[in-house]
């Protein structure tokens, strides 16, 4: 297979089915963050884009001047992560620099998931623009273990925000054939009261049943275990995070990983979580 090189943003013959986006920098490639994007396309017949992400002030062609690791050396050393994970992954390799928001403009237009985009923003700023697609956070804090049994968990609301996260959850149990745990909580009052302020119009919850039931429908071979509470789901989503292979979350709208945009649970979870994050865009 041939890897394409490329320092041009352009229209890929494969931006039908969209690509899992990976963006690196100078420092050290993180092979768990590679292996598992690779293993996300692969379950969902994805293909793969590698991005070397320079600030304005980098040339995108040398690379940090702080490390060794020049962007080609990072290029083929993330490609053979991938192919190791699935020789057949399809794979473009990328070199973008310039202004933060033109970045993640330029890496949205293709892209199905975005892994780790924090990378983008300047020493990992959650005020920074956020992408407007769905995004994936694999955090240093994520332990290693085997993930084949453990399940897939969603953080749901009851609101629309709900139905992109459960889209994406089912998705990835049915890909993973394994369980999905759906966790309902009431959003906490002053995180309602600060979306009616940012202008989010209020959503009424939907019963969990009934919003699980389509879904099941589609998914008949998923496995669904349901938690539901009242409060704030902070903290049992990040005790479930510790043995699970993934947790997803939705987002309250466009704009920074602060809670503002993001929401109080997915702002959290982004930086609390034990297992990889996605936060999914708007349904």
């Amino acid at each position: 297979m041939t890897s394409q090189l490329s320092t041009d943003v352009f229209t890929s013959e494969w931006s039908a089915d969209g690509a899992v986006v990976v963006c690196i920098d100078g420092s050290p490639l993180r092979t768990d963050v590679i292996t598992w994007a690779a293993e996300f396309a692969h379950r969902h017949s994805l293909w793969m884009r590698i991005v070397f992400v320079a600030p304005n002030s980098a040339d995108p062609n040398t690379g940090d001047p702080n490390t060794s690791a020049s962007p080609t050396g990072l290029f083929m050393e993330a490609i053979q992560i991938a192919e190791s994970v699935s020789p057949d992954l399809r794979i473009r390799t990328d070199l973008i620099s310039g202004e933060n928001t033109a970045i993640l403009t330029a890496l949205t237009s293709e892209a199905a998931l975005i892994v780790n985009p924090l990378i983008v923003t300047p020493q990992d700023d959650l005020t920074a623009p956020a992408p407007a697609c769905s995004f994936a956070t694999v955090g240093t804090s994520c332990e290693s273990q085997a993930t084949a049994d453990l399940p897939v968990v969603v953080g749901l609301d009851g609101s629309a925000y709900s139905e992109s996260a459960l889209a994406i959850a089912f998705k990835e149990a049915e890909a993973a054939s394994t369980e999905l745990v759906v966790v309902h909580a009431a959003p906490p009052e002053a995180e309602l009261s600060r979306n009616f302020a940012a202008g989010h119009a209020p959503q009424h919850s939907t019963p969990l049943t009934w919003q699980l039931s389509g879904w099941a429908t589609l998914y008949p071979g998923v496995t669904i275990r349901q938690i539901e509470f009242d409060g704030p789901s902070v903290a049992i989503l990040e005790q479930l995070s510790t043995e699970a292979r993934l947790l997803v979350v939705g987002r309250r709208g466009r704009g920074s990983f602060d809670d503002t945009a993001l929401g109080t649970t997915s702002s959290a979870m982004i930086r609390k979580a034990h297992c990889p994050v996605i936060v999914a865009s708007e349904a």
